[in-house]
């Protein structure tokens, strides 16, 4: 275990999530850091006890390792929230030889799958050294089952002098639904307040396999409309008059594992009780207010 011996005065609390979506079972934890800055290490090994309590699934914390969003790499020895913004989200990977789960059996040789092979050592070659994903590593992993969703993805491609450049996927078309076609209304999400983002979990089964443009959102100032094509018919959420107002250049839209996430960033760091803004009792300023009004930003996965 690392000891921190350092310590950092905080002005207040920062909530951290923490994601497991290397393998299934998945997991999130909130983390709230405040008073004193907490060593990533110690985070982690919080998170492997509530991964395994929650789950019943094992996870050995000395073998975990945190990354941003960014999929850049948290030192253990780090004090977090280390420069983070409140609502920030990591990632937690899983990293070294393959366990006993995890470890391929053994069988006769064939050519391994590209997207899950490490580069044979150069050791005849002068030319640098490449970054590769270990064979077998939840890196590779990763690669293998979300392609080029995974946090990974550039690890083995770019800045590699000696592999020919990796064709990017194709963009597939998505045929428009035609008039009529079938609208039915996403009713089932999970609503999360946090001081800078208002996040909505929505679940939908493969997310990560729907073709690209599948998935778009229309967001302004104080609305949102979702929609999502998929088997010749129309998934839509549309919220017209947001609890308050939201700055659509910092929203973002993103798919996980059977899900998709929505981040609407806020434009004043109040407290949202409810996502729709509905009318109380003595709210002159409700009927002035227009649905769907301003401009509009269009986010497509």
């Amino acid at each position: 275990r690392h000891q921190v011996s350092e310590r950092m005065t905080l002005t207040a609390d920062t909530t951290l999530y923490l994601h497991y979506e290397e393998s299934s079972p998945e997991f999130t934890m909130k983390c709230t850091v405040g008073g004193e800055a907490l060593g990533a290490a110690a985070v982690l090994e919080r998170f492997a006890h509530a991964y395994s309590k929650q789950t019943g699934s094992p996870l050995a914390p000395g073998g975990l390792h945190l990354r941003d969003s960014r999929g850049a790499a948290i030192a253990c020895g780090a004090l977090l929230p280390c420069g983070l913004s409140n609502g920030a989200d990591l990632f937690v990977s899983v990293e070294g030889p393959p366990t006993a789960d995890t470890a391929p059996q053994p069988q006769a040789a064939a050519p391994a799958p590209p997207a899950v092979t490490a580069a044979a050592p150069a050791a005849a070659s002068s030319g640098p050294a490449r970054v590769t994903a270990k064979e077998g590593s939840a890196i590779a992993s990763s690669q293998a089952r979300m392609g080029e969703h995974s946090y990974y993805y550039s690890v083995g491609k770019a800045g590699d002098p000696e592999r020919p450049p990796v064709p990017q996927p194709q963009r597939t078309c998505v045929e428009r639904v035609a008039a009529g076609a079938p609208e039915a209304t996403i009713s089932s999400f999970s609503f999360e307040d946090t001081d800078a983002l208002v996040k909505l979990h929505i679940p939908l089964a493969g997310a990560g396999s729907l073709p690209a443009g599948a998935i778009r959102c229309d967001v302004r100032h104080r609305s949102f409309d979702l929609r999502v094509t998929t088997a010749g018919r129309l998934l839509r959420l549309h919220v017209p008059l947001l609890h308050e107002e939201v700055e659509p250049a910092r929203c973002a839209l993103k798919t996980r594992a059977g899900k998709l996430l929505l981040m609407l960033a806020k434009a004043e760091a109040k407290q949202w009780f409810e996502l729709r803004k509905s009318k109380g009792v003595g709210d002159t300023e409700f009927l002035k207010l227009v649905p769907d009004s301003g401009e509009t930003r269009t986010i497509i996965v």
